[in-house]
């Protein structure tokens, strides 16, 4: 049996708390706009305003999860990226898996995410700019998929080391519902306002 060695140091529970936000964003974006019924509520409730949010929240989710496969540093800064925890003594006796598992995960980013974060979200390319090139698809299974890989790749941390097991999905039970419930029913007042102004 493993001796818990309670790993938490302030670099890994910094680290657990932004793959807590990179799966907020996430959660958001899947239970907002993955399903095809709330669209209605959305082109009554201000659809150009949906638009713009699910287009920013997209961006927030690209740059999240980039920031993730950054480099361990350079002279000028050190950073908190997965390389990164491949460098922290704590790990050392699991490094090997993780890196399998970073590995993996890169060629996932590069082909997709990686592009957007450079030609879009971190500078301006201006061939795209100005619209003689486009930014690659991106299946929302790969993007699934990193945020999935990137949870794992640190929930592995402290399974291994800490012997816990850690879900980093929020509980979603009021805030989606909530929001959605407000909006019908804003909706269905709106149209018995009208009915009623029909009618007299």
């Amino acid at each position: 049996m493993k001796r818990s060695l309670k790993i938490n140091s302030e670099e890994l529970e910094r680290l657990r708390r932004v793959v807590i936000d990179l799966n907020v964003q996430w959660q958001m974006f899947e239970e907002l706009f993955l399903d095809s019924t709330n669209y209605a509520v959305f082109n009554r409730t201000g659809a150009l305003f949906w638009d713009h949010f699910r287009a920013y929240l997209l961006d927030a989710l690209f740059a999240s999860i980039s920031r993730f496969f950054d480099p361990v540093g350079n002279k000028h800064q050190m950073n908190l990226s997965l390389a990164a925890v491949l460098e922290f003594p704590e790990i050392v006796t699991i490094k090997v898996d993780l890196e399998r598992r970073l590995t993996a995960m890169i060629p996932v980013w590069e082909k997709g995410v990686k592009i957007w974060r450079h030609k879009k979200l971190s500078h301006s390319d201006l061939s795209t700019a100005l619209g003689k090139s486009s930014l690659p698809e991106v299946p929302f299974s790969e993007v699934k998929k990193l945020v999935d890989d990137i949870s794992g790749f640190v929930r592995e941390i402290d399974h291994q080391l800490n012997q816990t097991d850690v879900s980093y999905r929020i509980n979603p039970t009021k805030w989606t519902p909530e929001v959605l419930r407000y909006l019908k029913a804003g909706i269905q007042k709106i149209d018995a306002d009208y009915e009623n102004r029909i009618r007299t």
